[in-house]
């Protein structure tokens, strides 16, 4: 051990001449021609011969462990200048510089790129031509692209890999559609928000339902009236005129609409041309609620009855008795109807046997909304709960508690319940575990009423009495923004109903005291495509 000391200790002296314990050296005076003559050759050695005593300090480098070896080459850096650190750097780094993305197989590859993040795949594909050419497959996008819930893509593409794509090839569709919904989103989120366009024509009378489809806007109202908008011009396509009394219910699919008044109808209208195909008589009293389903509707009313038509032909094909009061919500999934009612009844309902499959009890006070999935029943009520119900067997699994009053409107996807209530509260569930997941409140939460909801897998929009329309991250629960505000929001200005799809947001505005016009707000979203 001391023999390799000494030797290190005689190698580090000699790089050290000049800076031993961070101090100079005096300085010496300049050698004379004997000096000269007298140097030893290696002290003079340049960078391409090393100096004699180089090969036996390696040696004996070679002889230390690696605790040794580590000592020595943390004094050795200490005693270098910054000149010969970078120096050392220099042939460092390329030691552990591997493209091992290249070198991998091409399926070794993508797969290893398939746990990054997008956001981390497009930073990846500004590596190099290879990086791009892998961080581009149409199937890898196309993943992402199922994991953000996006199932279209371009329809000129296919679904096929490419696997010979020259760089001047256009990236995958996949990757494209996965962009153009990234930015739709930043719109939503945080992108300015476009002047909406604005739609007038029902006068002061109130937007009582409101349906959107495709390019489709359809609005009623208590003046007798619906109203067929396009959402791209903001022109009024058509008026549907017949009902003699208010509109207070309906239903679209295509080019069907379908209405349910005060005056105790329901009427089938084809959107294209404004025409009433039929009128449907049956119900002794106001068609409070309806549910469509491929080419048969079910409408509930207030003479405590519901029917199911057949919409081609305009028949009643069946009644359901049962009710004690008034009908206000319906749900139908082609094989069951389940309704719920101011009896503080839900009833499941076999609609071919005309027979009631279970008297869902538990409700104290009348029942305002449902959902249905086709496994459960979700009811809310004017008694503040909310109830969850196997429908084979008839079990209340949960009951949801935590709103305050009324849960007039909700809205259910798979597992995820959300609520809205007359507490002006929000309230996300998840229906299997009864848990509440998020409560949309807090200093940004609706000072009124919370009167309609829509969300998706990123967020839920919420209108208001207080004559707002709120943007909230479904997730998190976090406010986002007003997407609407009315000046008279406050002072009687509501927003009645919304319907939103991908791009576009539709709302029914009006007032309670006439500071504000009835009107239909369309705002959109979309990539600007200038």
């Amino acid at each position: 051990m001391l023999g390799h000391n000494y030797i290190y200790r005689n190698w580090v002296s000699e790089n050290m001449k000049n800076n031993c314990n961070g101090k100079k050296k005096q300085q010496e005076p300049p050698p004379n021609d004997k000096q000269k003559q007298q140097r030893v050759p290696s002290v003079s050695s340049s960078k391409d011969i090393p100096p004699p005593e180089m090969s036996e300090w390696l040696s004996q480098f070679q002889k230390w462990t690696n605790a040794e070896r580590i000592i020595a080459i943390n004094r050795l850096v200490e005693s270098c200048e910054p000149s010969q650190v970078r120096h050392m750097m220099q042939l460092i780094e390329p030691q552990f510089q591997r493209d091992f993305i290249s070198l991998l197989p091409k399926e070794l590859a993508l797969l290893v790129l398939s746990f990054l993040e997008p956001k981390d795949l497009l930073r990846a594909a500004q590596t190099c031509r290879n990086w791009r050419f892998l961080a581009e497959d149409n199937l890898l996008w196309r993943e992402k692209c199922r994991q953000a819930g996006i199932t279209r893509e371009s329809p000129s593409h296919s679904n096929r890999r490419v696997r010979h794509r020259s760089p001047s090839t256009p990236a995958s569709p996949w990757k494209a559609a996965f962009m153009r919904q990234h930015r739709i989103e930043m719109n939503w989120r945080v992108k300015p928000i476009r002047p909406p366009k604005v739609l007038k024509g029902h006068d002061d009378h109130v937007i009582t339902c409101l349906q959107f489809s495709g390019s489709r806007i359809v609005s009623g109202s208590d003046d007798n009236t619906l109203k067929v908008w396009s959402a791209t011009t903001g022109k009024c396509l058509r008026t549907l005129v017949g009902h003699t009394g208010g509109v207070w219910s309906s239903q679209m699919s295509g080019s069907t609409i379908i209405s349910g008044s005060t005056d105790r109808t329901l009427k089938v209208w084809n959107a294209e041309t404004g025409q009433c195909i039929h009128t449907l008589y049956g119900h002794t009293s106001t068609v409070r609620c309806m549910h469509l389903h491929e080419k048969k509707v079910v409408s509930g009313s207030r003479d405590a009855t519901l029917r199911l038509w057949d919409v081609d032909s305009g028949e009643c094909l069946h009644v359901l008795v049962g009710h004690l009061a008034a009908v206000r919500c319906v749900q139908y999934n082609g094989k069951l109807v389940v309704s719920g009612a101011y009896d503080y009844m839900v009833k499941v309902w076999d609609p071919e046997r005309e027979e009631c499959l279970h008297t869902l009890q538990g409700h104290t006070n009348r029942v305002y909304s449902l959902q249905f999935d086709g496994i459960h029943v979700v009811s809310g009520s004017l008694d503040t709960s909310i109830r969850v119900w196997e429908v084979e067997s008839g079990v209340c699994k949960h009951t949801l508690m935590g709103h305050q009053s009324l849960t007039s409107g909700m809205e259910l996807d798979n597992n995820i319940l959300v609520s809205g209530n007359a507490d002006s509260t929000v309230k996300v569930w998840d229906i299997i575990t009864g848990q509440c997941l998020q409560t949309l409140s807090g200093v940004n939460k609706h000072q009124s009423a919370v009167t309609c909801l829509q969300f998706n897998n990123r967020f839920v929009i919420t209108s208001s009495d207080d004559g707002t329309v709120k943007l909230w991250d479904v997730k998190t629960g976090e406010f986002i923004r007003n997407l609407v505000s009315l000046g008279s929001g406050g002072n009687g200005g509501v927003v009645w109903r919304i319907r939103a799809n991908e791009t576009k947001l539709v709302c029914a505005v009006g007032s309670r005291n006439g500071n504000e016009e009835t009107k239909l707000l369309v705002l959109d979203f979309d990539v600007d495509t200038k």
